[in-house]
C-alpha cells in the first residue's frame, strides 16, 4: 500500500450553509465524497485522516484567526461535527483523526493522530512512520481549499509526499483548487479535474 488519504476539516460549521463560517456550495461535496470514499481500495490505500479544524472560545478569542473569521468549529458543538460518515469507508482501512487549532495542520505543536482502541500518535511521528511504510502518495480532499487544504499539501510535499488533489473534491473561500495548485507549483503535485 503505498496510498494514504486526508479529508479536511468537512465540518458543519464549513459545509452547511446555516454554519458559522460556510464555504461557498461545499454542501454538494457531501455525497460525492461519500461515495468516493466508500470506493477507496484497501489493497492500495493505508488510512484516512479526518482533520478537524477545532476551537474553543477563550483561546480563539485572542487569536490572529478571530481577526479575519468568526467563532467556528466550537469543540463539542454541533458546528464542530463532521458531515461525512466515515463507516462507508472500507473496515479494511483504518480512519484517523486530528484535531487542530490552526489554519496549518503542520504548524500547531504537540498535534496527535488518534484512532479508536489505540494509542494517540504525535503528528510528525505518524508521518514519518507512513514514509518509513512505503506510503509515498497522499490525496487531499475538502475545504477550504484556499487555507487548511492548501497548507495541508504544502506540508505534505515539504515532507517528500506526492499529492493527489481531486479538484471536483474541494472548493475555496475565495479561490478555488486550481488557482490555489497554480500557486503552489510544485511537480509533486497533481491536481486532478475529473475522479
Amino acid at each position: 500500500m503505498t496510498g494514504f488519504v486526508i479529508v479536511v476539516d468537512m465540518q458543519r460549521d464549513f459545509v452547511m450553509p446555516s454554519g458559522a463560517l460556510p464555504v461557498p456550495d461545499a454542501q454538494a461535496l457531501i455525497a460525492p465524497m461519500q461515495d468516493w470514499l466508500a470506493a477507496l481500495d484497501p489493497t492500495a490505500v493505508a488510512g484516512v485522516l479526518m482533520t478537524l479544524d477545532t476551537h474553543l472560545a477563550d483561546v480563539y478569542a485572542g487569536s490572529a484567526e478571530a481577526g479575519q473569521f468568526p467563532l467556528h468549529c466550537l469543540r463539542g458543538t454541533a458546528g464542530w461535527e463532521s458531515m461525512l460518515d466515515a463507516h462507508v469507508i472500507d473496515p479494511a482501512i483504518p480512519v484517523y483523526r486530528m484535531e487542530k487549532g490552526v489554519f496549518d495542520m503542520w504548524a500547531e505543536p504537540g498535534l496527535t493522530v488518534s484512532r479508536a482502541g489505540e494509542q494517540p500518535i504525535d503528528r510528525d511521528v505518524f508521518f514519518a512512520r507512513l514514509a518509513g511504510r512505503g506510503v509515498d502518495n497522499v490525496t487531499v480532499v475538502g475545504v477550504a481549499a484556499d487555507y487548511c487544504v492548501r497548507w495541508a499539501i504544502e506540508g505534505l510535499l515539504a515532507r517528500g509526499f506526492r499529492v493527489e488533489w481531486p479538484a471536483a473534491l474541494t472548493h475555496g473561500i475565495g479561490r478555488e483548487a486550481e488557482a490555489v495548485a497554480a500557486e503552489i507549483a510544485d511537480s509533486a503535485l497533481q491536481i486532478q479535474p475529473i475522479i
